[in-house]
């Protein structure tokens, strides 16, 4: 289990006092969201800001939508870039 990156608490969701947006976040884990701790991507995810999970950096996978993809065409990124 990770840690977050503002208190290192093992927490998700919110109760976060260090973070700009109040919220956990945990970016050590490219297999599961960085806010909820789920393993999907895409819209659904109540502690994110944005309201989509987003992934931890590694496995070269972009953080949106887990495609090894470069560039445009990610359909999850709130600015449709596969971002790793």
């Amino acid at each position: 289990m990770g840690k977050c990156r503002f208190c290192n608490s093992t927490s998700h969701g919110s109760g976060c006092s260090y973070s700009p947006h109040k919220k956990h976040e945990h970016v050590e884990n490219e297999k599961a969201c960085e806010f909820c701790g789920s393993s999907s991507y895409g819209s659904g995810c109540s502690y994110s800001p944005t309201g989509k999970h987003r992934h931890g950096h590694g496995a070269n996978k972009c953080i949106w939508c887990g495609s090894t993809s470069n560039g445009s065409g990610c359909s999850y990124s709130p600015n449709k870039t596969h971002e790793k």
